[in-house]
């Protein structure tokens, strides 16, 4: 049987930065991290000294939301593929 010679129906080879087991390594990390951010807001929002400081675990807690999502989708949508 012959290879086709045609690119388009060969399968991309991914990186190991974006394999499966990196995309969900990151995915728990980032949950870690989505968790301590809004143990810091607690924190910060009780204590009266820190209520001016409550943005930066909010954008920490934002970013790693945003990353979790975006990285979900792209293996969902990599394993829909395949």
């Amino acid at each position: 049987m012959q290879l086709d010679q045609n690119l388009f129906f060969r399968k991309t080879i991914t990186s190991w930065y974006d394999s499966n087991f990196v995309c969900w390594t990151i995915i728990v990390s980032m949950v870690f991290v989505f968790v301590f951010a809004i143990a810091g807001i607690i924190v910060a929002s009780g204590n009266p000294y820190f209520k001016e400081h409550v943005w930066f675990p909010a954008l920490l807690a934002f970013l790693s939301l945003i990353l979790v999502i975006k990285i979900f989708f792209r293996v969902k949508l990599r394993s829909k593929n395949n």
